[in-house]
């Protein structure tokens, strides 16, 4: 999204880090999103995606709305069938520039 809005990634990163909003899993993960390379994962997409729909049926069978999670999982589900679910969990960034049918 910052790419796409034309901003540049080091001057947002300069806003993002102070805020309460930053991780400091966003600077490891930077270099994988900004070059596309996904591969050595630590945690792959597809292990991501399966933990994911095992919290949204557990918390739809205790009566949670898990509706953003459902979403995220629909997410996720862009990339079986692509090199991005055997990579790195940072590859939704690709799946969210709709970069699955790329890899």
């Amino acid at each position: 999204m910052v790419q796409a809005s034309g901003l540049e990634v080091e001057r947002f990163m300069e806003v993002l880090r102070p805020s309460a909003l930053y991780a400091p899993t966003v600077d490891k993960k930077l270099d994988r999103m900004r070059s596309n390379d996904f591969s050595n994962p630590n945690f792959s997409t597809a292990l991501l995606r399966k933990d994911l729909q095992l919290f949204v049926r557990e918390a739809t069978l205790a009566g949670v709305n898990a509706e953003a999670l459902a979403g995220l999982v629909e997410l996720l589900t862009r990339a079986q069938g692509t090199p991005l679910d055997a990579g790195d969990y940072s590859a939704l960034h690709a799946l969210t520039a709709g970069l699955a049918k790329d890899h």
